[in-house]
């Protein structure tokens, strides 16, 4: 069984935060930006695993009917991460804009 790189996305959510500098004039780019970027092509990958599988099953020529599960199963974790995430970036920012100065 092989470790699959959105796991690994997703286990970086608790790693210390570093800014990254390019030698460009491009805008700086943060750790969790990064972790973000890594999080949804993470998600992406999964949800076309078993976008991938569901085709096989529905044409009757995958034969591991577990693999279809786990992929299915696997994509709709990521997405549910990815939509926690989403909604608590968003309250965080709802949160600095009502902080007074």
């Amino acid at each position: 069984m092989r470790i699959d790189s959105s796991f690994l996305a997703a286990s970086r959510l608790n790693a210390p935060l570093q800014v990254v500098a390019d030698n460009t004039n491009e805008e700086k780019k943060s750790g969790f930006q990064n972790i973000l970027d890594d999080l949804m092509e993470a998600s992406n990958e999964a949800s076309a695993a078993s976008r991938a599988n569901t085709a096989r099953l529905l044409t009757g020529t995958m034969e591991d009917f577990p693999e279809f599960m786990v992929t299915a199963e696997k994509s709709n974790i990521m997405f549910d991460l990815n939509l926690t995430v989403r909604n608590k970036v968003i309250e965080a920012y709802q949160e600095v804009l009502r902080t007074q100065v």
